[in-house]
């Protein structure tokens, strides 16, 4: 069975993301916690928790502190941030600080159950309502692939360290170029590190 823990503070909202989690993954079991504390407490009890689902602003906790130490304790668990605050700036600063992916509270609930699709098979989603319309998500080698571009390897570099055939990368950086909607790869990094993907 699958177990999420929710921890948003506002029992309307938490409602609300109790229900869109039951919708999206049926039988699921589902921990809520209303702050801080309620959230480690929960993390103890539950050890074989699938993802966490973190409301940035909970008592408790100031700024990304919180989340630093969660992802310190438990570096394994994804935990996703779900925030009214989804400026590229404070976004990106949140994924610095360990969280595994972001998700805006103000999203329709379709794109927002998409999301959480995404986030359970492993992928990274950032999704803010600017982008509601298409969830960008990236699978692990994309992500790595899009790293090593950041840092202006040609393709050979890239399947050398991530060890897989020149082919391969091709195939990826054609991917992450159709992703972001772009031509070439300085853009897409461009696009990427404006987005969030990229920490410097």
């Amino acid at each position: 069975m699958t177990s999420i823990l929710i921890t948003e503070d506002h029992e309307l909202f938490r409602d609300g993301l109790r229900r869109l989690v039951e919708e999206a993954v049926p039988g699921a079991r589902i921990i809520e916690a209303g702050d801080y504390d309620a959230a480690r407490a929960a993390l103890a009890a539950h050890p074989d928790l699938a993802l966490m689902l973190l409301d940035m602003q909970i008592p408790g906790t100031r700024g990304l502190d919180g989340l630093k130490a969660i992802k310190a304790d438990h570096p394994v668990l994804p935990v996703v941030v779900v925030s009214t605050v989804d400026h590229q700036a404070s976004v990106q600063g949140m994924l610095a600080a360990g969280a595994d992916g972001f998700i805006g509270k103000a999203l329709p609930k379709a794109a927002m159950i998409q999301a959480l699709h995404a986030i359970l098979d492993g992928e990274l989603v950032v999704l803010g309502a600017r982008e509601a319309d298409r969830p960008l998500t990236l699978a692990p080698r994309q992500r790595a692939t899009l790293e090593l571009l950041a840092l202006g390897l040609p393709n050979k570099e890239i399947a050398a360290r991530l060890n897989i055939a020149p082919a391969t990368v091709r195939e990826y950086v054609s991917d992450l170029l159709a992703l972001f909607e772009c031509d070439n790869r300085t853009q897409a990094v461009l696009k990427a590190r404006r987005l969030g993907f990229i920490l410097d």
